[in-house]
């Protein structure tokens, strides 16, 4: 637990940074985590595929503004009505795609991802469209509106904390090492007494609601939602991520978020072949260093550091 409250004392520290743009990004990385950690227990430490997982950032964003919209009630409540609606869809969807296996359960969920963006961009009536939607409500604390990059980063970053917390604990306890288990072998997990298909649904039961809730952060923070940032290319960017940091390594995740979330900033002169970069990024990755950047990087310092000792000796 020091990792963490050495991790919490930096992000409060860097909070006090006097530039607009790092605090921009710093509050993408806290939500982007959010939904990179959900999908690192449900494929790392789980074993199940996702390539969907956009999808349930933008029902999160666009589901809790359709609730304060239309009902008018305030976006704290909103966020958790919409949480909990895209967790119980998590459930459904997970009782449905669990059926399968390998590349079918791969080809289901990028489905799944594609079929929602779809409907982001042509239920115009209710999502608006290609144009998005306008005048989402902002968070507001006694009166004050959060909608500069420093108002909403505590925000932010308190429930990127709460989810590693979150995480931290869940692969520490029993539930954990039944994940394990199941990512595995999942016939000798289930011989050993454990509700395989009930667990993974819960996985991404959990999964679902944590990249729901950033994006209801997200819709509320900007008062503006268009389905752009919520397409297939988004659920390749989040598995990147995961990948960079090593499937199974909640921190290495979150050092995965940062250096994707760095890099894009790198290629956007580059436009939409940045996605070049980002597959020759995954395929290295998965090649040269299996259990994530992170930890090669680790390695190869160590390795260099005793051989310097050696030459030296």
């Amino acid at each position: 637990m020091w990792r963490i409250g050495a991790f919490t004392v930096l992000i409060a520290a860097l909070g006090f940074v006097d530039n607009g743009y790092v605090l921009n990004l710093l509050v993408v990385i806290a939500l982007h985590s959010m939904s990179a950690l959900g999908l690192s227990l449900l494929m790392g430490y789980t074993g199940q595929i996702s390539l969907g997982h956009a999808a349930f950032y933008g029902l999160g964003a666009y589901g809790s503004a359709l609730i304060s919209m239309r009902l008018g009630i305030s976006p704290w409540l909103s966020i958790f009505i919409a949480t909990a609606i895209v967790a119980g869809m998590g459930w459904c969807l997970g009782w449905l795609v669990f059926r399968l296996r390998g590349h079918h359960l791969a080809m289901a969920t990028l489905a799944f991802g594609v079929i929602v963006y779809v409907g982001f961009v042509e239920l115009h009536d209710l999502t608006g469209g290609p144009n998005g939607l306008q005048n989402v409500p902002i968070f507001t604390v006694f009166g004050t509106y959060l909608d500069t990059d420093r108002l909403i980063y505590p925000v932010a970053w308190l429930a990127c904390i709460l989810t590693i917390i979150l995480a931290h604990n869940l692969v520490k306890s029993p539930k954990g090492l039944a994940m394990r288990s199941v990512a595995e072998n999942e016939r000798v997990a289930a011989s050993l007494g454990q509700d395989v298909s009930a667990l993974k649904r819960q996985i991404l039961l959990l999964s679902a609601a944590w990249a729901a809730f950033a994006g209801g952060i997200w819709a509320h923070f900007l008062g503006y939602l268009s389905p752009n940032p919520f397409d297939v290319g988004f659920s390749i960017k989040l598995l990147v991520m995961v990948a960079i940091g090593g499937f199974a390594n909640i921190w290495g995740v979150m050092f995965g978020v940062a250096f994707v979330t760095i890099l894009g900033q790198v290629l956007k002169p580059f436009g939409f072949y940045d996605v070049v970069v980002y597959g020759f990024l995954l395929v290295t990755v998965m090649i040269f260093f299996p259990n994530g950047l992170l930890d090669g990087l680790i390695k190869l310092a160590r390795s260099a550091g005793r051989s310097l000792r050696g030459a030296q000796a």
